[in-house]
């Protein structure tokens, strides 16, 4: 039954239209609670000042933590306020910053009917409302606020070809944030729909603090993302695949623990994808020289500055690394899988822009690995260069620059 269920729930998630049907009709149905709650935001005290900030609805670790606290600094003329859910130390982190309202509460439906701006990195979990994105809502119920605006605050880079997801028609941001020029361009193409001055390339605004803070050469982290393919499969069917035996079998190499125990060098396991963090269990690492990392339990910026390398299979936070100067390796056992289950290849192409090799082996990781030890894991020339090229801006000030856009 529950194999039938997850397949079901996968099917529903993959099949664009069934799903965006399914949205609109949950959006309707919840006219009488949206309704009294828009009545109640008429006699809110900041209406139409307040900006309502946030990411998944419970936690704060990203752009939106980055971006909050920016205006609590620097800004504090600004009605921030962040949802967020949980007796977590996230919760707690920004309860001590300022304003914070319990996600999908009451409260938060009123608050959100009464901004001016709804800033988020992830667009379904901004609504307080069961089962809708931010283009369902604004369908359904943008003449009950016209003025109300979506800024993506996106949580990394968009490399690949994403149009049938991102595109204006399925997103309808009023804003959309980016970080290079390549990307800019992309995301501004006709192919995606954007109004002209919806894209702004501000840069994402956690990559401020990453420049303040003090960078070690301490640890190597794998972060390897989902293939979501897979999300249908059970625990038995998953660790059948493919994609699992090939990470299973380079976390448990002798040849790797071998090096770890030699160098003294601190190896980390850290997918940042859900899906593959409650699989975690399943790579039996308890005993081996790889220490595994839970997402909810971490400062994702606290690692990329830890972190002497990282190594990723396709994800977007190889930018983080990037951005600075640290050494980086792909590891791509399946590229030809994950092109045809989940992104085509984008403008970014791994050969010609990558941040550091393409291994497509267990072995020539691990010599990867080698070779960065001996060299202090100093970032190789041509790599330094392609990183230049990718990030022309460095200054500190991707939130302002955002701030400038949002208040002129």
């Amino acid at each position: 039954m529950n194999k039938i269920k997850a397949t079901l729930i996968y099917r529903m998630k993959r099949n664009l239209k069934l799903k965006d049907h399914i949205k609109i009709v949950l959006a309707i149905a919840q006219f009488p609670v949206v309704f009294v709650a828009f009545i109640f935001s008429l006699f809110y005290q900041d209406r139409k000042k307040i900006w309502l900030i946030g990411e998944t609805g419970n936690d704060a670790k990203d752009n939106g933590l980055a971006f909050f606290s920016y205006l609590r600094n620097r800004h504090p003329e600004v009605k921030a306020i962040y949802y967020i859910t949980g007796r977590t130390d996230a919760a707690k982190q920004v309860n001590d910053m300022g304003p914070t309202v319990v996600t999908n509460s009451f409260r938060h439906k009123v608050i959100f009917l009464a901004s001016h701006y709804i800033l988020s990195t992830h667009d379904g979990y901004s609504i307080p409302f069961l089962g809708s994105n931010w283009r369902e809502f604004k369908r359904v119920y943008g003449w009950l606020v016209p003025e109300l605006k979506f800024v993506f605050l996106n949580h990394g880079v968009n490399k690949d070809d994403m149009v049938d997801n991102t595109n204006y028609k399925r997103t309808q941001f009023d804003y959309y944030i980016t970080s290079t020029n390549d990307e800019y361009n992309e995301m501004s193409s006709e192919k995606y729909g954007y109004p002209d001055g919806s894209i702004l390339e501000t840069g994402l605004a956690r990559y401020d603090p990453l420049q303040d803070g003090e960078s070690s050469k301490e640890n190597i982290v794998f972060m390897p993302t989902w293939r979501y393919y897979l999300a249908d499969k059970n625990d038995a069917e998953f660790v059948k695949s493919d994609y699992f035996k090939k990470i299973y079998a380079f976390l448990h190499s002798p040849r790797l623990a071998n090096l770890l125990q030699k160098s003294n060098i601190k190896f980390y396991f850290f997918p940042p994808h859900h899906e593959i963090q409650k699989r975690i269990p399943l790579f039996d690492l308890a005993g081996t020289e790889i220490t595994p990392i839970n997402t909810e339990s971490s400062n994702f910026s606290e690692v990329v500055l830890k972190s002497a390398m990282m190594i990723t299979d396709y994800s977007s936070v190889i930018f983080d690394f990037a951005y600075l100067y640290k050494r980086t390796a792909y590891f791509q056992f399946d590229l030809s899988a994950y092109r045809s289950g989940q992104y085509k290849e984008g403008y970014f192409k791994y050969n010609r822009d990558g941040f550091g090799p393409i291994c497509t082996s267990e072995d020539e990781l691990i010599s990867e690995i080698e070779k960065a030890i001996a060299a202090n894991f100093e970032i190789e020339e041509k790599y330094a260069k392609r990183i230049d090229r990718t990030f022309t801006r460095r200054d500190n000030k991707n939130s302002e620059r955002l701030f400038s856009v949002l208040t002129k």
